[in-house]
């Protein structure tokens, strides 16, 4: 186990030229100075290190350095000694045990983001399911209604019976029609929620598009 402490930056585990200045020896301004050296030297390598700055003890703010893996092992090159050495191989090993945390944290971030995902689709299935049950009986209240219609208007001189059937039918239209539009705002709510949490990934709008095919229009009524 190592006494360095590294921080992250953009995801990836950094150590501070502050840092590297105190345990290998070295002064700040000299760390800093081959910082600037290595980046000047290649454009690439900025890619490895980060400015950025700290508050000393009187409140005033001095610039330094974050770097990552590659830009901490190009910056220990120079640094030679037996207690140099010492110091490499407790900084290797402080990498590799915050790229295995960094690791194991995205893990198990990934797998809750997983869950949500999966959770969103699932009511977004039910979503659908409970508006094709609930249109589908629906349709088959209106059929119903207008069949008595049709009958009532044919016997409504001789008889009242069928014009209670009628107003029974029409009833239940209405009611099934405020159901239905329940069930329109929840699938709207339930794909707002899958929208929020899957939006982005690569199978989002194929899942969408798999979800949502065939879904009912709603019908207007005469």
């Amino acid at each position: 186990m190592t006494d360095i402490i590294l921080s992250t930056q953009n995801g990836e585990p950094v150590a501070s030229s502050r840092d590297v200045a105190k345990r290998f020896g070295k002064e700040h301004k000299d760390v800093l100075r081959a910082i600037k050296s290595i980046t000047a030297q290649n454009c690439a390598v900025t890619q490895m290190f980060y400015q950025s700055e700290y508050t000393a003890g009187t409140g005033k703010k001095y610039p330094m350095y974050l770097m990552n893996r590659d830009g901490f092992s190009l910056l220990a090159m120079g640094f030679t000694g037996k207690e140099a050495v010492q110091w490499k191989l407790k900084y290797i090993e402080a990498f590799n045990q915050m790229e295995k945390q960094l690791a194991a944290q995205h893990k198990e971030q990934q797998a809750v983001q997983d869950a949500n995902i999966q959770s969103a689709i699932d009511r977004v299935i039910e979503a659908r399911k409970k508006l094709d049950e609930n249109t589908a009986f629906l349709d088959e209240c209106r059929k119903n209604r207008e069949d008595s219609k049709a009958k009532y208007m044919q016997v409504k001189a001789l008889c009242g019976e069928f014009k209670a059937i009628y107003g029974q039918h029409c009833d239940t239209v209405r009611t099934m029609e405020n159901v239905v539009r329940g069930s329109q705002s929840y699938l709207t709510s339930a794909i707002d929620s899958l929208t929020i949490v899957a939006k982005g990934y690569p199978f989002y709008a194929a899942l969408m598009d798999s979800l949502l095919d065939g879904l009912p229009t709603a019908k207007k009524e005469e």
